[in-house]
């Protein structure tokens, strides 16, 4: 970048829209993910833009940006409902990386503290009841369930899953699509929103799993031709929302409280602990970026396991 352009570009009178659009529009050329693309273009639209509307370059302090985060915090989403505090931190961290340039001073915000969230688990009796209901007069779709209840896929990977993706000879799955709704960002979408399909949102999630014995030949019954989809047997997928849908019949027909698909990841990931399936292993069977990352979200030592590993600790005493 040449010193002409980059005085145009980091023009200090630019409004913080304008600013805002110019780097969507880089954002653009560099190659993201469209997805990526879709969330920066909707928080930049539907948050950033209006609270900074009018402000320019030179208007832009700490405080400033402090105010956006307090008045997040207070009055929440587009229609007033709550923002997580992990929402508001990516939120703020998107703006820094627009505004960065255009500031002659150290930034420093005070972002919103916040704690996981427990995650949501099925118990042993509900996973029991749920396999059981599975099992009976079972489908392409039902099956779906039961290949995330023993991988731990996502839902999105479940649902671009095509049967050239299964190697029934080799006895693996080979993840590296996914299918997501997103933010319609083309100015001449009629819809607010498009699926794409793509790959899946890091290198390590496009991965191989191998397929324990009783799931192989329940999949070798099924079997269809490699370029449809696995839960359709047709060349149209079904949407991530659509099979969500799916996946509630079940669960109420098996009366069990409502959850969303990803509990069977957590669930999945929780029996692996429990199990003591070491956490590289897991962490590379989910498609986790980082081991750290899959410690944790899912080991959370009880107090019973702490005693026991104390006492191994004290054996030589």
């Amino acid at each position: 970048m040449d010193n002409s352009h980059s005085n145009n570009y980091y023009n200090q009178n630019k409004t913080i829209e304008e600013i805002t659009k110019d780097f969507l529009v880089e954002k653009a050329k560099d190659n993201l993910k469209e997805s990526t693309l879709s969330r920066y273009s909707f928080i930049c639209e539907k948050h950033i833009i209006p609270y900074f509307k009018g402000k320019e370059a030179t208007d832009i302090t700490n405080d400033l940006i402090n105010d956006f985060v307090q008045y997040k915090l207070l009055n929440g989403g587009l229609r007033g409902t709550p923002l997580a505090p992990k929402t508001i931190n990516d939120m703020v961290s998107l703006f820094i990386e627009i505004i960065k340039p255009y500031c002659k001073f150290e930034i420093d915000i005070k972002k919103p503290s916040y704690t996981q969230n427990e995650i949501n688990v099925f118990t042993e009796t509900e996973y029991i009841k749920l396999k059981t209901y599975l099992s009976v007069s079972i489908n392409n779709k039902k099956l779906g369930i039961i290949i995330a209840m023993l991988t731990g896929i996502r839902i999105g990977e479940l649902c671009a899953l095509k049967w050239e993706n299964i190697d029934l000879e080799n006895g693996v799955i080979h993840i590296n699509r996914t299918i997501q709704r997103v933010q319609a960002t083309d100015i001449s979408a009629t819809a607010k929103t498009k699926i794409i399909i793509d790959i899946p949102k890091s290198t390590a999630s496009i991965r191989t799993i191998p397929l324990p014995v009783i799931l192989l030949n329940k999949l070798k019954e099924f079997k269809g031709n490699s370029n449809t989809y696995f839960l359709t047997n047709t060349s149209k997928y079904i949407e991530p929302r659509v099979y969500q849908r799916h996946f509630k019949t079940y669960l109420e027909a098996c009366e069990i409280k409502d959850n969303n698909f990803h509990t069977l990841r957590h669930t999945f990931a929780t029996m692996a602990i429990s199990k003591a399936v070491d956490i590289k292993t897991l962490s590379v069977l989910l498609g986790h970026a980082d081991v750290s990352f899959t410690m944790k979200t899912y080991v959370h030592p009880n107090l019973e396991h702490k005693r026991t590993q104390i006492e191994k600790l004290a054996i030589e005493f």
